[in-house]
């Protein structure tokens, strides 16, 4: 990893520019206005009628999760309605223009208000015509978001897929998959995705990852990154008319040469079987190490790694939501990282040989 420290700039114009940027900050932009409005609710009301469970009392999904998935897909229906999105709640497409007002819709770069309609991404060389996944998770960290504790953040990563015409369902091997949670079985119908309608795609997320973007109304930050190009850290969420106007970002390079100490961060399954075996194994995985982080969320840990304010990170059990933007905001930054699938071993390291040895231990 560099051993460069944070640098303060703005993002390159470039980037700034890029289709895949203009979209998903349209995204994250509609993510981080329904998180805080939902926040309100949240704070007051702790039950059935707005949080439900998934795997156990502690594995959360609340309504506001399910509503950003399906503005998201409503989104992506009508700016790259060929591509395949895969999101962790398996939501039904609610169109954003007949949810929003006008007002926040005028916000949105792809968004003309002379036709009141969301406008279809020009295709250009970086941007295919058909053939790219986007891995959504609207709400990485429900249970933080639930009880008011800030490390909560949306997450969007795009990959090239792997198209196979005829094919009526989703192959999940050990390099990509999908997944309906942390401890679910892979998904293998289609009932969390919306698919091309000449055909669908298998070996899901086992493409070239071009983009991520995690953006955390609880931090007011937002971390990004397109594959060539560098990861960024921009303060607060990205503004309107991204394309036109200048973002003060900083270009990320990892843990700082000659930072004392050294951090881990982790993660655990919300079910006692599958944490047993995580909880056996912590002993020689913080080998080397100092101390240990658990946020809560495998986006923003990967995003601090990204950072440099914990040096490595490891997690079994992920669904590939979980980690599709923050896995490549780190690889960006310089780590070495290894992306483990649905339910695989995932890490981000300052080496490749501790990175072979968390993947190895965890």
């Amino acid at each position: 990893m560099s051993s460069h420290v944070l640098s303060s700039s703005v993002l390159p114009s470039t980037v700034l520019a890029h289709p895949l940027l203009r979209i998903a900050g349209d995204l994250s932009a509609i993510a981080w206005r329904q998180m805080e409005e939902w926040g309100q609710s949240l704070g007051a009301r702790f039950d059935a009628g707005v949080v439900d469970t998934k795997t156990s009392a502690n594995d959360l999904v609340t309504q506001a999760d399910a509503q950003i998935e399906s503005l998201v897909r409503g989104f992506l229906d009508q700016v790259r309605p060929d591509d395949l999105m895969v999101g962790e709640e398996g939501a039904a497409a609610l169109d954003p223009v007949a949810f929003f007002d006008e007002e926040f819709l005028r916000t949105l770069d792809c968004y003309d208000a002379s036709t009141g309609s969301l406008v279809p991404v020009p295709v250009e060389d970086r941007v295919p015509e058909v053939g790219l996944e986007w891995h959504v998770d609207p709400i990485d960290g429900t249970v933080n978001y639930v009880r008011g504790i800030e490390h909560f953040a949306f997450s969007v990563g795009v990959c090239r897929s792997n198209l196979a015409e005829g094919v009526t369902d989703i192959a999940v091997d050990g390099s990509g998959g999908g997944s309906t949670g942390r401890d679910e079985a892979p998904v293998t119908d289609l009932d969390a995705v919306s698919r091309p309608g000449a055909g669908s795609v298998r070996n899901v997320g086992a493409g070239q990852w071009l983009f991520g973007l995690v953006a955390s109304p609880g931090l007011d930050s937002t971390w990004l990154a397109i594959a060539g190009a560098g990861a960024f850290k921009v303060d607060g969420r990205l503004g309107a008319q991204r394309s036109t106007e200048a973002v003060a970002a900083r270009r990320l390079h990892g843990t700082p040469e000659g930072l004392s100490g050294r951090i881990l961060a982790t993660g655990f399954a919300y079910k006692g079987d599958t944490r047993a075996p995580q909880l056996a194994k912590l002993f020689d995985l913080m080998s080397d190490y100092d101390d240990i982080r658990r946020c809560g969320s495998a986006a923003i840990d990967l995003c601090m790694v990204a950072e440099g304010k914990i040096n490595c990170y490891a997690e079994r059990g992920l669904g590939i939501y979980d980690y599709a933007a923050g896995a490549l905001i780190a690889e960006e930054s310089g780590a070495y990282v290894r992306r483990g699938g649905t339910g695989g071993a995932t890490a981000a390291a300052d080496s490749a040989e501790e990175l072979e040895r968390l993947i190895a231990t965890i």
